[in-house]
């Protein structure tokens, strides 16, 4: 499935792959959660893993989309777990949280 800005990739065992890319337009975040969940739950999603390698800092509006998209995955019951964080984004985002995020953090993919 491929939005503007975004491709959600199945790579097996109910788990898939979210990759942002350019022009991805957050300010849309409802109508991209909803067809993100239906993806989803069509095929069958246990945990999607969203690549953060391209976000070099994760600002209050971006961490807004990743708290909703993960809130959202969670009541249809799928994990969110972000991957490929750069440094300086984990920095950033180290400065916007009050609490834990809605979302886990990896290293990588597990295959």
């Amino acid at each position: 499935m491929s939005l503007t800005g975004l491709h959600l990739t199945a790579i097996g065992s109910g788990r898939f792959l979210l990759e942002p890319g350019v022009g991805l337009d957050i300010s849309q975040k409802n109508e991209l959660i909803d067809r993100i969940l239906g993806r989803l739950q069509q095929g069958g999603a246990c945990l999607m893993y969203y690549h953060l390698g391209g976000q070099p800092v994760i600002e209050e509006a971006y961490y807004d989309w990743l708290d909703t998209l993960a809130r959202a995955c969670t009541a249809i019951n799928v994990r969110m777990v972000c991957v490929h964080m750069q440094p300086t984004a984990a920095f950033a985002l180290s400065h916007i949280l009050k609490a834990p995020p809605a979302f886990d953090s990896a290293l990588s993919v597990d295959l």
